[in-house]
């Protein structure tokens, strides 16, 4: 399972997503979509411990 509570992402002035409740089942496929520059890697880089 992962869990986000009221994760925040910005650059500078430039918000990329705010106040994201996530909760993602264990075993369960779960899709990301969005516009080129809406933060989607950066959000996964987050998940994933790679950024902070």
């Amino acid at each position: 399972m992962v869990q986000t509570v009221n994760l925040k992402k910005a650059f500078g002035a430039r918000v990329l997503f705010s106040e994201i409740n996530l909760k993602l089942d264990s075993g369960k496929r779960y899709g990301l979509i969005g516009a080129n520059g809406a933060g989607k890697t950066t959000f996964l880089k987050i998940l994933s411990g790679q950024e902070e």
